[in-house]
């Protein structure tokens, strides 16, 4: 139990650095240049103190060496110390002093500005530890008391074994600041916990070596209670009025793109509350009007960038109800705790099929045919037009859709190589190629069925197109940077291939009234679709089914199996307990943290799984229902902390 608070005094009961407001006052007898290059060196000096660069001696030296200090300008500057308290000083210290909590006030500041506060917070003298000041007769401050172990940089730990020694911290102790002697406190095993108060001047590498990090005084407050100390009245009123522990209600879902209404259905079924869109939203449409959304769903259309991601922190999942997620940046997705699912086979078929009707379709030189149709002419003639049957296919790219397209097309009668950078099992009588050149020489047919990815980009160069057999046509419904669109115009032009089919594009239009250009338009014999190969009913139906039921078990028990960015976890329930959800940074010893938060409380793990992926991890964890509300909240503040959720 945490019986004894240790505080910081500068930059945490403050939101400043006392003694800086004290130097500020005396320079403003500087002129503006002068004055300006001493703040700044004002800042550097606090800086490399709060780190353990500099021992505290030399910097409260160099800090008054600035400028000249008289006791007017200490005067000056206490009187504005009481106007820069910490939000919610006042009502953390009251709560705490009610809970019967010890607190202590170290600062290496003086008496003059330090006391005033600590008196308002109804802080015992005796536990406030200060510097002294030395005048000399014309009130000019010549320096410190050497002699105070404060003007020290181990002063603080001093202080705190001398107090231990004389029995004043009895029981645990915990320590609340941001420099590095407050975690020399801690790290020397003087107190039991550290937390880091987070200030403007953020100290990562203090930060990180904390328990628990917190940003708002009054957030700290359920680190220090015990169960039985919670069941105070007051202190249950306090847990109550800043909704600590408060469950996740039915998340808001958007739905964008016009997804199909078969995800919309089954969210709502679940009682979620669902809002639909037809179009792509740009980032500040996303920003403005989706800051309350907790699951958010959109097709290839939406851009997601990780400002856009940052922007959005209520965000708990996101479903890509296509095949690609190259528009969403996936890794600040993680960064932030966001789980990203897809349909990565869900619309096979429907592309495999366009591309063997597309495939026909050139052979036959259909799409000049039907212009000319279209124009009045009467286009009849054999030339340059073939069957299928006894042609050879290339396939670039054996996976769930190349594969699927290998086994139609041997269907109808074509000779099938195929060309992966993974060794893959050939379908019927498929024949791996030697390499990528051989498959270009050989094949009548040349598709693509590749990620993107930087080997990918620009795969089919000038040089690779030049490569293909004379007469031959090239098909791309995989992704729109994989062929140079000029180079392969030029090809068309030239003789050189006979036709080529795209349903992808390296720019493609946000709004369906956004103008669409190529250099492939007004090509003879080639097909442009708008990125339908998914686009039907069959595939729509599929992906709504598959992406809004991981959405939906992600939600109801946090299972992430099929994430594309994410460590995928899915551990059974336990009945009978409440499940949390932490997403933290993949450091040594959170997993640690977190299990002496429960040894503390003495709270039996009844299930618990954790995996990491990349610098992620994620823990699924079943404990003990009447106590989850004051897990979550310590679980919240553990420093390597990215994002909490409960489950009720």
């Amino acid at each position: 139990m945490i019986n004894n608070i240790i505080f910081d005094f500068d930059s945490v009961i403050l939101c400043a650095e006392g003694v800086e407001l004290i130097l500020q006052q005396a320079l403003l007898r500087l002129d503006e240049k002068t004055r300006l290059q001493c703040t700044s060196k004002l800042n550097q000096i606090t800086y490399l103190a709060d780190i353990g660069e500099t021992p505290m001696a030399e910097a409260m030296q160099e800090r008054f060496a600035l400028a000249p200090v008289y006791r007017e300008d200490v005067e000056a500057g206490a009187t504005r110390i009481l106007a820069a308290l910490s939000p919610k000083v006042r009502e953390t210290f009251a709560a705490l002093r009610t809970a019967g909590k010890r607190l202590f006030v170290f600062s290496t500041g003086s008496d003059e500005w330090v006391r005033p506060v600590t008196r308002a917070l109804q802080v015992e003298d005796d536990h406030v530890f200060t510097n002294q000041l030395l005048y000399d007769d014309q009130g000019r401050v010549t320096g410190f008391d050497e002699k105070n172990p404060l003007f020290l940089s181990v002063g603080k730990g001093y202080i705190v074994e001398q107090l231990k020694n004389e029995g004043r911290l009895p029981g645990g102790t915990a320590v609340v600041g941001n420099g590095a002697s407050d975690l020399a406190i801690r790290t020397n095993g003087c107190a039991q916990m550290f937390v880091y108060f987070s200030t403007q001047r953020t100290h990562e590498e203090i930060r990180r070596q904390a328990d628990f990090s917190v940003d708002v005084l009054d957030q700290m407050l359920p680190l220090f209670f015990s169960e039985d100390e919670l069941s105070h009245e007051h202190m249950q009123a306090i847990y109550a009025q800043n909704e600590f522990g408060k469950s996740a209600g039915q998340p808001q879902v958007l739905l964008l793109e016009s997804v199909h209404e078969m995800a919309a259905k089954k969210l709502q079924h679940e009682g979620w509350n669902v809002r639909q869109g037809k179009g792509a939203w740009c980032s500040d449409k996303l920003i403005s009007d989706a800051g309350e959304v907790q699951v958010l769903g959109i097709r290839s259309q939406t851009r997601l960038s990780g400002k856009t991601i940052a922007a959005l922190p209520q965000l708990w999942a996101i479903g890509a109800f296509c095949i690609g997620t190259n528009q969403i940046d996936l890794q600040a997705a993680a960064d932030a705790g966001i789980p990203v699912f897809n349909a990565p086979y869900s619309n096979t078929r429907s592309v495999a099929e366009l591309v063997v009707g597309e495939i026909i379709m050139l052979l036959r030189r259909i799409p000049e045919k039907n212009r000319a149709a279209h124009a009045g002419q009467w286009l009849k003639s054999a030339a340059g037009c073939a069957e299928i049957r006894g042609k050879t296919v290339g396939i670039i790219g054996y996976g769930h859709i190349g594969s699927q397209v290998s086994v139609l097309l041997e269907n109808l009668g074509m000779s099938v190589l195929f060309h992966d950078i993974v060794d893959k099992l050939p379908l019927g009588n498929a024949r791996r190629a030697g390499g990528l050149e051989e498959l270009l020489n050989s094949a009548d047919v040349v598709t693509l069925h590749v990620p993107d990815t930087p080997e990918t980009r620009n795969l089919m160069d000038a040089s690779r197109i030049q490569k293909m057999r004379k007469g031959a046509v090239l098909i791309n419904s995989s992704r729109g940077k994989v062929v140079d669109l000029a180079a392969l115009r030029a090809a068309l032009d030239e003789g050189a291939l006979s036709g080529a089919a795209l349903d992808v594009f390296p720019e493609e239009p946000a709004q369906p009234q956004d103008v669409f250009v190529t250099p492939l338009q007004g090509a003879a014999n080639v097909i442009l679709t708008p990125h339908i190969g998914g686009s039907t009913q069959e595939a729509q139906v599929n992906i709504a089914n598959y992406v809004s039921d991981k959405l939906l078990r992600f939600v109801r028990t946090g299972a992430t199996a099929g994430a594309v960015n994410f460590p995928e976890v899915d551990l059974p329930r336990v009945p009978h307990t409440h499940r949390i959800l932490h997403v933290h940074r993949n450091v040594p010893g959170v997993l640690a943290k977190i299990n002496s938060v429960f040894a503390r409380r003495n709270i039996n793990v009844a299930g618990q799984m954790l995996q990491t992926k990349e610098h992620i991890g994620y823990l699924i964890v079943d404990v003990d229902q009447q106590v989850s509300n004051q897990v979550l909240d310590l679980m919240q503040h553990i420093t390597e902390t990215i994002k909490v959720r409960k489950i009720a």
